[in-house]
């Protein structure tokens, strides 16, 4: 069980489920950078472990979309009621799809894996969306500006 997690074991625990990561420096905080479905996402950890100042005990998955033009009328606010997983807030001229993973109390990693998962489906839900909405387009960096 785990109830704390670093960087770099978010990192291997996505190798394994197969995906791509990297641990990275960005203003001053380790991310894992990803990608999945085609678009980059990073893992920003939260809370420390009380006592353990490399783990924490929950993580934020975002992945931000750049927005070019208008933001049609009701995109956020009908993702937000259609979608339990996560939420998509704007955040500028972008658009920041983010979900949270929460270890505390003791996970497995097979319900990391399983949040991972649940993301890849979440990220193909929106990219769908998206290509309703021919005003948007996905940030190529996939990380916050």
């Amino acid at each position: 069980m785990l109830a704390g997690i670093s960087a770099e074991e978010f990192a291997g625990i996505l190798r394994r489920c197969g995906y791509r990561a990297t641990v990275v420096e960005q203003g001053g905080r380790t991310q894992v950078q990803s990608a999945a479905q085609g678009i980059g996402f990073f893992a920003a950890p939260g809370n420390r472990v009380q006592g353990d100042d490399t783990r924490f005990a929950d993580l934020a998955l975002q992945s931000v979309i750049a927005i070019q033009g208008d933001l049609p009328p009701g995109l956020v606010e009908g993702f937000n009621r259609d979608m339990r997983f996560a939420r998509l807030f704007r955040a500028g001229d972008y658009l920041v799809l983010a979900m949270d993973i929460v270890l505390a109390g003791g996970v497995t990693e097979e319900h990391l894996c399983a949040q991972c998962e649940l993301w890849d489906r979440i990220l193909r839900d929106f990219i769908l969306r998206l290509r309703l909405r021919p005003t948007l387009a996905p940030d190529a960096a996939g990380s916050a500006a």
